[in-house]
């Protein structure tokens, strides 16, 4: 079988100083003639990544993600380290039910059955499609089940032409049932496509007011559903919060047409409610409410913290970018 992932160590930033928090898998990614190292960094503050081969190679981010779970490192100079396939095709279509799916497993491939795509909201203003693939229907097996997939965050999966349809990320169990949650690789492209990959951004307009973004119509199915888009490279609809995550980018613009049949260019604005950034950002003795400091208390096992901002400051809905909190951490 092919080799496709390499393992890599994460640091982690725990304030104070850095420790691994885990290994996680990667591969190396061919796009628009330049090859990169993706992973996954879970929305966790990591601030370094190495190659744990026989030396180990530091990696250089290219690009910060902070809207999806991926990390983009430059590809390492001592190529001849790396002796994984490089991946080149891809398939940004949503593969359809039942389809086979392809993760190496302890240097093994094996194959499993798509059941789903799905939205898992990780907070109140970041929501992300999922690929599910069945991994067993016997709860008893789980623990069992998961400790076999530990480790491979970051792995790529493959349809049966070897084509990448995703990078894998977690596992969940849902209905009795276990599955693998993958990241679909249109977030790949986008990320790639992408000049600012650290902010989201939306269309400021009257919904109400607009009939068609592009080419294609807004449509809501009833009243009490979301606001959907036909979305070509994946071809389906979704909602217009993830279409906004897609498209939206510093310095972009759209053209709409409003329902009375003008045409109007919006420019895509960023979305400062709240702070998305996975670093800890430290200012003299407080720290900045954000992602990455929720993850790190999460991470750590600092429940007591954790609740305490989570009912004084998120309850409350501040902004998490203008809140600066001060605490002691007992390592």
């Amino acid at each position: 079988m092919d080799n496709y992932s390499i393992k890599i160590l994460n640091i982690i930033d725990s304030i104070n100083d850095t420790k691994s928090v885990g290994v996680s898998e990667g591969f190396i990614f061919k796009y628009l003639n330049q090859k990169m190292i993706v992973s996954i960094h879970h929305f966790k503050p990591i601030i370094a990544s190495l190659i744990n081969s026989t030396e180990k190679i530091l990696l250089h981010t290219k690009k910060n993600v902070y809207w999806n779970e991926l990390m983009i490192f430059n590809n390492s100079e001592k190529k001849h380290t790396l002796n994984i396939k490089v991946i080149k095709s891809y398939r940004t279509k949503f593969v359809e039910k039942t389809t086979p799916i392809n993760i190496i497993i302890n240097n093994r491939k094996e194959t499993f059955v798509t059941e789903y795509y799905s939205i898992v909201q990780n907070y109140d203003f970041q929501r992300i499609y999922y690929l599910h693939f069945l991994i067993s229907e016997d709860i008893d097996d789980s623990n069992l089940l998961i400790n076999k997939f530990k480790g491979l965050s970051g792995s790529p999966v493959l349809d049966n032409n070897k084509n990448l349809i995703g990078v894998f990320c977690k596992v969940k169990l849902e209905d009795n049932k276990l599955y693998g949650l993958v990241l679909p690789v249109i977030y790949l492209i986008k990320t790639l496509d992408k000049i600012d990959n650290e902010h989201l951004y939306y269309l400021n307009f009257e919904i109400s007011d607009i009939n068609k973004i592009n080419k294609y119509k807004i449509k809501q199915h009833s009243a009490e559903t979301l606001y959907k888009i036909y979305y070509p490279p994946i071809n389906c609809e979704i909602p217009l919060d993830i279409y906004y995550s897609f498209e939206g980018d510093i310095n972009k613009s759209i053209k709409c047409k409003k329902k009375n049949c003008d045409i109007i260019i919006y420019e895509y604005k960023k979305y400062n409610k709240d702070d998305i950034t996975n670093k800890i950002i430290k200012k003299e003795n407080e720290f900045k409410l954000n992602t990455g400091l929720l993850m790190y208390l999460i991470s750590n096992n600092m429940d007591f913290e954790y609740n305490r901002i989570l009912n004084k400051y998120i309850k409350k809905n501040i902004c998490l970018q203008d809140v600066w909190i001060s605490f002691e951490i007992n390592n």
